[in-house]
């Protein structure tokens, strides 16, 4: 009796494509999304939230479509940057944004919203100190519990610490003009791009988690709109460069940090997540809102697109 490779097996049952093919992109169940960030559950769900539509978009791990999780007509939100779960205190947190607002909503929107990581429910809003003159534009929490969130307009990065009722300066520098994307190394530094400017930096944790020395990176290759910053372990790090479309791993060594691309040419790339070590990416596509010779182009659909397997 002839015996059947597992190949020809697989091929008899219809699904040896769909084994060799890897993971799909996932579609966002909606128009007009221009999702702008990304963040990945332990369990490997994907969220994604809507800088258009304020909505936070949820795909189960596996699932062929992410679908509206946190309606913006329930939790108020109109626009959205920074998603960040956390699964040690099963938190989402988000970044809420002023972009458009009515003078009289612009400062009460500008705000740091916290949701249950289970339900959706929302937790807690913690307003942007500025206002509408501040940008919450990504979020990084550290060991102890802490969040760090970076304000682009404002230069700086803000803690909100355990049990705190409000957000607080944790560092400002002429150096951090633009600051964008957040992440805690694995030395327990903070470590933050400027997405106009692109720099890297790595801020030191001083005694009683006081902001230490500010020191620049030396990337391997110049970066490109340094946008999304997201932490894998140790001094590693993925990265989104939303000029060049290059997602990257960087590793960090003393001040060099160097950039192995993952994915490169598609500009507009502004965040990633890891989820059970395959890499996915989210082009947020803002041409179309900003370019002219767009504005009556259909940008749909948005997805969120596997990028490929974690370097080892």
């Amino acid at each position: 009796m002839k015996l059947l490779t597992l190949a020809a097996c697989l091929a008899a049952l219809g699904l040896g494509a769909a084994a060799q093919a890897g993971p799909r992109p996932v579609t966002i169940d909606d128009t007009g999304v221009f999702p702008e960030s990304m963040t990945a559950t332990a369990s490997g769900d994907l969220i994604v939230g809507s800088s258009a539509k304020g909505g936070i978009y949820r795909a189960k791990a596996g699932a062929a479509k992410a679908e509206l999780w946190i309606d913006p007509r329930t939790s108020g939100i109109s626009g959205l940057l920074g998603v960040f779960a956390d699964d040690r205190s099963r938190t989402l947190y988000a970044c809420s944004v002023a972009f458009g607002a009515p003078p009289d909503k612009a400062d009460s929107l500008s705000a740091l919203r916290l949701f249950d990581l289970n339900t959706g429910a929302a937790k807690a809003a913690y307003p942007m100190p500025g206002g509408a003159k501040a940008l919450c534009n990504d979020i990084a929490v550290a060991k102890d519990g802490s969040a760090y969130v970076t304000d682009t307009l404002g230069g700086q990065v803000l803690v909100l610490r355990p049990g705190a009722s409000a957000l607080a300066a944790w560092v400002k520098d002429p150096r951090l003009a633009f600051v964008d994307g957040i992440a805690i190394g694995g030395d327990g530094a903070v470590y933050v791009n400027t997405v106009t400017t692109g720099h890297m930096y790595r801020i030191a944790m001083a005694p009683g988690a006081a902001a230490g020395e500010i020191v620049e990176l030396q990337p391997s290759v110049k970066l490109g709109g340094p946008d999304g910053l997201r932490s894998i372990g140790g001094n590693r790090f993925l990265q989104a460069e939303n000029q060049v479309g290059r997602i990257s791993l960087v590793t960090v060594s003393g001040t060099t940090a160097t950039v192995t691309p993952l994915k490169e040419g598609e500009p507009g790339v502004t965040a990633m997540a890891l989820a059970h070590g395959e890499v996915w990416a989210i082009n947020a596509k803002m041409a179309y809102r900003r370019d002219p010779a767009l504005k009556d182009k259909d940008p749909n659909p948005f997805l969120i697109e596997p990028v490929g397997a974690l370097p080892h």
